[in-house]
C-alpha cells in the first residue's frame, strides 16, 4: 500500500482541491490531523511552482524530521524553484547574509549557565524570582518567551499581553520588572553569543535591509502553530507576493503564543479555510484520539477545530498492560514481525518519548529489532517515513508523518515530574504529544505501558480501545 502523501496521482475532495486553486495572496489553512493541511500545502506550492517557474517558492516546517520527510516527496517534482526548510536553517543563512558573518550559537547548557550567572548577579534584590532556585526553569521559558514575541524595552514587556503564556507561576507588574532585569543580565552575560531564539529577533531589527537572496515570492508554512510570533514575523517580511499558512492549534507542543493579526496576516472572510474530516485515520482511531483531547483547554480555544468522524471502519485500538520494558519489546517484535509478513508494503511507526539514555525505548527498540533480524529506520537521522518499513521516532519528530501502522510504546510515568506550579502545562503538553502520535496512524494503533502505567492513558475512554494484560 502506497503512502497516501507519497502518490502523486492522489485525488483531493473538492474542499481541498478548492483551497489549492484559490488565487488570494494570504490563506490560513485550519484542519484536525489527518485531515490533509500538508498535502493541500504541498499541492499549492507545486502548482505555484509549475505556474510561475521564475519565481521562488519555498515550504517552511518548524521541524527536521518533517523537513526531510517533505524534500522526500518534492523530489520527484523535479522543481528548480521549489525548495523545503525549517526555519532556523533559513534564519542562519539569512543572518549570514544580513550581518556579513557567521552567528556564534551558544549550547543549551552554556545558556543555562548564563542565566545562572545573570540571577547571581542580581543576588541583591529581594525577590523570589532571585532567592528561590525554583523559578530557574520559569525564567528560562520566560525570557525564551519575550523573546519569542518580540519583545526588546522594559515598556513593551509591561504592555504585553500574557494570555496564552502557558504557566501557573502569577506575574505581577513588580515581577515584571525583575524578570526583565534578569532578562537584560542574561544578555550581557552572553555578549556577542547567540542562541537560536535570537536569529529572528536580530533579523527583525531592521527587515528593511533584507537583501533579494533570502525573500520568496511565494512562502507555505506547515505546523505553523508550533512557530514563534518574531519566526513568522520574520518569514511574513520576506514573502514577496503571497503567504500561505497551515496550523492546528490541537497540535500544538511548543510554549508558543500570538494572534495572526500580530503576524501581519489576514485571515478574515474567505482567506481562511477549515479541513474538519480526517481522511488518513479511521473512525475508530479517531474516536480515541478525540476522547483523550476532551481533557485538553485547547478545545475551548476559538480556533479549535471540532473533528469529524471518519467514515472508514477499522479494527479498535489495542491496550497493552505488560509485565515489563522487556515483555513489551518481545510483543511489539511478534507484532511487527506479523505485519511485514501479512502486508510488506506499509509503513510502521514505533512512537516513544524522548530519551538518551542507553536504556531508553530507542536504544531498547533498536536492539531489539537489529536481534529480530528486522532493518529500521530513525527518522531523526533522515530515515524516510515514506518507504515501506520499520520507521523510530520521538513523538515530537512524528508531527506531520504517518504510518499504516503505529505502536506507541512506553506509556509509563515520568521518573521527573515538574513542580506544582508548572505541572499542569507540562501534562497538557504531554497530552497533545500524545494526541498527535495517536493520529499518525492510518489502520491500527497498538499502545503499550507497564509498570507504572502513565496516567494520561487513563484518560482515553474505555470504549474506545481492547485492553490485553500479558
Amino acid at each position: 500500500m502506497e503512502n497516501k502523501l507519497e502518490s502523486t496521482e492522489i485525488t483531493l475532495t473538492k474542499q481541498q482541491q478548492d483551497i489549492v486553486d484559490y488565487t488570494g495572496n494570504e490563506i490560513l489553512i485550519r484542519g484536525i490531523a489527518g485531515s490533509g493541511k500538508t498535502l493541500v500545502l504541498l499541492k499549492k506550492a507545486k502548482q505555484t511552482a509549475l505556474k510561475y517557474p521564475n519565481e521562488k517558492v519555498v515550504i517552511f516546517t518548524y521541524a527536521g524530521s518533517l523537513s526531510n520527510a517533505t524534500k522526500f516527496l518534492i523530489e520527484k517534482y523535479n522543481l528548480p524553484n521549489l525548495e523545503v526548510k525549517t526555519f532556523h536553517s533559513w534564519a542562519f543563512g539569512a543572518y549570514c547574509k544580513v550581518m556579513k558573518k557567521k552567528p556564534i550559537i551558544t549550547q543549551k547548557y552554556k545558556q543555562e549557565e548564563f542565566l545562572k550567572e545573570a540571577i547571581k548577579g542580581l543576588a541583591s534584590l529581594d525577590h523570589r524570582f532571585v532567592k528561590n532556585d525554583d523559578y530557574f526553569d520559569f525564567l528560562k521559558d520566560e525570557i525564551q518567551w519575550i523573546k519569542g514575541k518580540n519583545i526588546t524595552t522594559l515598556s513593551d514587556y509591561l504592555k504585553a499581553d500574557r494570555r496564552g503564556r502557558g504557566t501557573n507561576t502569577r506575574v505581577t507588574m513588580n515581577d515584571r520588572e525583575i524578570i526583565y532585569q534578569v532578562f537584560d543580565q542574561y544578555n550581557k552575560k552572553k555578549n556577542y553569543l547567540l542562541d537560536f531564539d535570537d536569529l529572528a529577533v536580530v533579523l527583525m531589527k531592521n527587515p528593511a535591509i533584507f537583501p533579494d537572496s533570502i525573500k520568496y515570492d511565494h512562502i507555505f508554512i506547515d505546523e505553523a502553530q508550533d512557530l514563534q510570533q518574531v519566526q513568522l514575523q520574520a518569514l511574513k517580511q520576506i514573502a514577496r507576493k503571497s503567504f500561505i499558512v497551515a496550523a492546528d492549534k490541537g497540535q500544538k507542543i511548543y510554549k508558543t503564543s500570538f494572534t495572526w493579526k500580530e503576524i501581519g496576516l489576514n485571515v478574515t472572510g474567505n482567506r481562511t479555510k477549515i479541513l474538519k474530516e480526517s481522511y488518513r485515520s479511521t473512525k475508530q482511531i479517531i474516536q480515541l484520539a478525540a476522547s483523550l483531547q476532551q481533557n485538553d483547554m485547547i478545545i475551548h480555544d476559538e480556533e479549535y477545530v471540532i473533528p469529524n468522524l471518519p467514515e472508514r471502519e477499522g479494527p479498535i485500538p489495542y491496550l497493552m498492560n505488560c509485565k515489563n520494558a522487556e515483555s513489551q519489546d518481545r510483543e511489539v517484535i511478534k507484532s511487527v514481525k506479523q505485519i511485514i509478513e501479512q502486508a510488506p508494503n506499509c509503513t510502521i511507526g514505533i512512537l516513544y518519548r524522548e530519551g538518551s539514555s542507553r536504556n531508553s525505548a530507542k536504544f531498547r527498540m533498536q536492539r531489539a529489532l537489529n536481534d529480530a533480524g528486522i532493518p529500521s529506520e530513525d527518522i531523526r537521522e533522515k530515515g524516510n517515513p515514506h518507504t515501506p518499513g520499520v520507521k523510530l521516532c520521538t513523538f515530537h519528530s512524528a508531527k506531520g508523518l504517518e504510518f499504516d501502522f503505529v505502536y506507541i510504546i512506553d506509556l509509563i510515568e515520568p521518573t521527573r515530574i515538574p513542580d506544582e506550579d508548572k505541572e499542569e502545562n507540562y501534562w497538557e503538553i504531554e497530552r497533545r504529544l500524545l494526541y498527535v502520535s495517536i493520529t499518525r496512524a492510518c489502520r491500527h494503533l497498538q499502545l503499550f505501558t507497564y509498570s507504572d502505567t502513565l496516567r494520561l492513558v487513563k484518560e482515553l475512554d474505555s470504549e474506545f480501545y481492547k485492553s490485553f494484560t500479558l
